[in-house]
């Protein structure tokens, strides 16, 4: 990537090239390279891939996918609809309105009705502008944007604006104004089907001559004026004039990673300049490939990890036999510690779990006064808080912190909950060293006929857990728990671009880290029979045959 491709890269994206060290590792080793946040640099959960994107980033991904002819029809359904319309009408009652207009034409009529006309007239004042909450009633420029935002919504119900609204428009159409200003003026009179004046249609593209000496805020803002630029030019009835050469360059070294907004700008201003369609071919590929079920478009640039997940990803290595010490980690707990962001005690337990393990570490003191903490670890293990215990014992092993042996007071066996709570002990204890301390009434004979069934729990981590503490106290593998196993794990095995990942269960078809970290240590300790963890040449392993 060279010339104008670098200077946008440094400019309207978070990254651009390929992560030190990810094309060296194994192919089954990269599936977590996918999982990592632009962002912050830590792993994001799995989940987070089969979530639509927030509903402004959303607008701008269908309305790209339509300009460039690709069909965004969508199947959503009201019941995903409901949460998105929420989400854009708190952050803003009109422009809210308009980032749901994209997902109304692409089908999900939820999204918007004939109430959100009358609300919409409802922010109408007497003078003929829109007032949108959100932004405030002071002066031209909110009120422009505001009213062009109401035009939008209306136009896209079938509904036409007052002229009231047009006579206002009209009246400061003779004044000079900002760039933005006039884009939402000329925008809005063309709503109304009204004539945009040449006082302010008539000028020239912003330069593109001097972007290699613009600083990256003065780079987004140029792209921004020609966006603007575009827009009256369109209002007017008049082709854009611009640099179609620099756009196109900036359009190929930033089509994979640039943000949702800013690449529906490059692409309407280069659709509108007359560009080719094998320019935007990138653009196509990139979003129809975060295409998700129901048509809407995720965006996994918006992603934030956390060091949780990252823990988790770094246990999964180590129990595959890749290599840990990733740079990018200790990057991005280095950017935490200098911002001063403490966090929740859990947090920073998982912060100095993931720095030993990433870096090989000594034990960070501030993880032994942690996990000494009743506060922090309980010292009595009930069914109620064996799963809080378990993964903070997890953490406090990972950072190399001991830990006292918890009080465990037995509780019967008889529900899926109580079962996997002692399960849960178990596997606590052992990874945390204890296993000597593990109650005597916890059983592989009590967890046997539970073991046996997976239909009985909530989850495919539930359930690898009881199998797990069942094996460890001695309960045989023999065909009829192989069979169980086919059916409660490696039936759930896999996601897109996640083929060794395991999903939750239970309904619920994303893959998870912890799932996985469950299945990968149950394997791990039957020795590998069953195939569920990948090899250490980083070959997704085999399935085990289930008889």
């Amino acid at each position: 990537m060279t010339g104008i491709g670098v200077a946008v890269c440094a400019a309207l994206l978070s990254a651009c090239a390929d992560t030190p060290g990810q094309s060296e590792r194994a192919p089954a080793a990269r599936q977590f390279d996918l999982l990592v946040s632009q962002h912050n640099g830590y792993h994001y959960p799995p989940f987070l891939r089969y979530q639509p994107a927030a509903p402004e980033a959303q607008s701008y991904a269908l309305r790209t996918l339509s300009e460039l002819g690709r069909g965004a029809g969508t199947n959503v359904s009201a019941e995903r609809v409901a949460p998105m319309r929420g989400e854009a009408l708190s952050a803003s009652p009109l422009w809210g309105r308009t980032w749901l207009i994209p997902l109304h034409r692409s089908g999900a009529r939820s999204a918007l009705g004939t109430d959100d006309v009358e609300a919409v007239e409802g922010l109408r004042t007497k003078g003929g502008w829109y007032v949108d909450p959100a932004l405030g009633d002071d002066g031209d420029a909110a009120r422009l944007g505001a009213t062009w935002a109401a035009l939008d919504v209306l136009r896209a119900l079938g509904r036409q604006g007052s002229s009231a609204t047009a006579d206002w428009l009209r009246a400061l159409a003779g004044t000079p104004r900002p760039l933005d200003e006039s884009a939402a003026l000329a925008s809005a009179l063309r709503l109304l089907d009204q004539p945009v004046p040449t006082t302010l249609t008539t000028f020239d593209a912003p330069r593109t001559s001097d972007w290699a000496t613009l600083t990256p805020g003065r780079r987004t803002d140029r792209l921004s004026d020609t966006y603007d630029y575009v827009l009256i030019q369109e209002a007017g009835g008049r082709r854009p004039d611009i640099d179609r050469g620099t756009w196109e360059a900036v359009l190929r070294g930033g089509a994979p990673n640039l943000s949702l907004e800013h690449l529906y700008q490059l692409v309407h201003i280069l659709k509108a300049a007359g560009s080719p369609a094998s320019v935007f071919l990138p653009v196509v590929e990139r979003l129809e490939s975060d295409r998700l079920d129901d048509g809407t478009v995720r965006d996994p640039h918006a992603y934030l990890g956390n060091p949780d997940a990252s823990l988790f990803v770094e246990r999964l290595r180590a129990l595959a036999g890749w290599p840990l010490g990733d740079r990018r980690l200790v990057a991005a707990l280095d950017r935490e510690e200098r911002t001063g962001t403490a966090g929740e005690v859990t947090e920073r337990l998982s912060r100095a779990a993931l720095r030993r393990v990433a870096t090989d570490g000594g034990v960070h003191e501030q993880a032994r006064h942690l996990c000494v903490d009743p506060e922090v670890l309980p010292r009595a293990v009930t069914e109620r808080n064996a799963t809080l215990w378990q993964r903070t014992a997890l953490d406090c092993a990972d950072a190399g912190a001991e830990i006292a042996t918890p009080e465990v007071p037995p509780w019967k066996l008889d529900t899926p909950a109580r079962v996997v709570s002692a399960a849960t002990v178990t596997i606590g204890m052992t990874d945390a060293g204890q296993r000597d301390a593990i109650p005597p009434w916890i059983t592989s004979r009590a967890l046997g006929e539970w073991a046996r069934e997976p239909g009985r729990f909530l989850s495919v981590y539930d359930y690898t857990l009881v199998v797990r503490a069942y094996s460890l106290l001695g309960g045989a593998v023999d065909a009829t728990m192989r069979g169980a196993l086919g059916r409660g794990v490696t039936a759930y095995r896999g996601c897109a671009g996640l083929p060794d990942l395991y999903q939750v269960g239970g309904g619920d078809h994303a893959c998870d880290l912890k799932t996985t970290w469950g299945v990968w240590a149950l394997d791990r300790q039957l020795d590998g029979t069953m195939g569920w963890v990948p090899s250490r040449s980083g070959e997704s392993g085999e399935r085990a045959e289930v008889r």
